[in-house]
């Protein structure tokens, strides 16, 4: 269960379980797209629904050489039911439990690369005025971005891990 404290009319510290997820990982020039299209495919083929499943995104470095020809890196994870222990085509991995700070943006596809980038910059700003720290430096703790549906309004959830007590890094 996710449990969330407020601390300002736009950024929430949320805690995320810990979870068992199916990993991709593609370097392209629309990796966001092509994560999502070969994670349907898979869950197709297991008979599982995609729409039911909580689904992350993580942007992964790539070479200079690779940004130069319009080359992108992601990672996107599905949460996986219970019952699947390992899925063909994509690794498992468990993320332990985590607190982070939360933005919502409403309408993240307008003109993504402003919106979304300039949201994962007011959460960096924020958490550096607010006295949380980061939880970077663990190598089991992301930065995510959720995709969520409401009423048929789009919006992306901006997930920066943060560390509310000494035991949380």
């Amino acid at each position: 269960m996710d449990t969330i404290q407020k601390t300002t009319n736009k950024i929430l510290i949320k805690e995320l379980p810990s979870m068992r997820v199916a990993s991709y990982r593609i370097i392209s020039a629309n990796p966001e797209r092509d994560a999502v299209n070969y994670m349907k495919n898979l869950l197709k083929d297991r008979k599982l629904n995609f729409n039911n499943l909580k689904r992350f995104g993580i942007d992964i470095p790539v070479s200079e050489t690779q940004q130069n020809i319009g080359l992108r890196g992601y990672e996107y994870w599905i949460c996986l039911p219970d019952d699947i222990k390992k899925l063909e085509g994509a690794t498992i991995k468990n993320i332990p439990i985590c607190n982070y700070a939360v933005l919502r943006i409403k309408n993240p596809f307008e003109r993504p690369f402003d919106t979304i980038s300039n949201g994962w910059l007011e959460l960096h700003e924020w958490i550096k005025t607010t006295g949380f720290k980061t939880a970077l430096d663990n190598p089991n703790r992301y930065m995510l971005e959720e995709l969520i549906i409401i009423e048929g309004e789009t919006y992306i959830d901006l997930f920066y891990p943060v560390c509310i007590y000494e035991h949380s890094i």
